[in-house]
């Protein structure tokens, strides 16, 4: 598939079928994750490659508890029929986790975020990669990173861009509307001629 059409044709994804992931389509998936650009070349990321119920299970939970405190601090309504099954139904979940410490020279003028960015575009390379060859993923942050670092005994000084649940999905999803984006002209604020 040529990549602007598989841009425009990836999908979010929250129901798989029960095929699992071959080994060597993981290893490509999470290969594309570490070509991703990212500063000084530090490669802040690693994963967490998830199959066991168990800790599939887990990780629903905290998700459900995160749900909670949303509907509990008066969040949308929408929020509590939102089903958090396929944190279990995906047959792999990859948690990315970075180091803040490996943001690059930007922390220098007040740039923080350059490992979380970093991070960011490994977790785009992976899904792109993942919906070509086509299985279906999902950003997942829906949780409360402290609960989600104790369940997967991540170590102080790592944080986590996200889980992606991969799997075949189930069904093929609609494009979402894309509005037309705003396009300034050298400075914000100007449309140009």
């Amino acid at each position: 598939m040529e990549f602007k059409d598989l841009v425009k044709e990836r999908r979010s994804c929250r129901s798989f079928e029960g095929e699992g992931v071959s080994e060597e389509n993981l290893n490509a998936i999470l290969d594309a994750g570490r070509w991703a650009p990212n500063p000084l070349n530090l490669q802040p990321w690693e994963f967490i490659v998830i199959t066991d119920g168990e800790t599939k299970r887990g990780i629903k939970g905290v998700a459900e508890e995160a749900r909670k405190k949303v509907l509990d601090n008066s969040g949308p309504g929408w929020v509590d029929k939102y089903d958090m099954g396929f944190l279990e139904q995906a047959p792999v979940l990859i948690a990315v986790l970075y180091d803040p410490k490996k943001s690059g020279l930007g922390t220098f003028f007040g740039q923080e975020h350059g490992a979380l960015q970093a991070a960011s575009a490994c977790i785009q390379n992976m899904m792109l990669c993942a919906a070509d060859m086509g299985y279906g993923s999902l950003w997942f942050t829906w949780f409360e990173p402290q609960r989600l670092k104790e369940l997967l005994n991540i170590p102080e000084g790592r944080e986590i861009a996200g889980v992606i649940p991969i799997g075949r999905p189930s069904g093929q999803s609609k494009p979402p509307p894309r509005k037309d984006p705003r396009v300034y002209q050298n400075k914000y604020g100007d449309e140009g001629a």
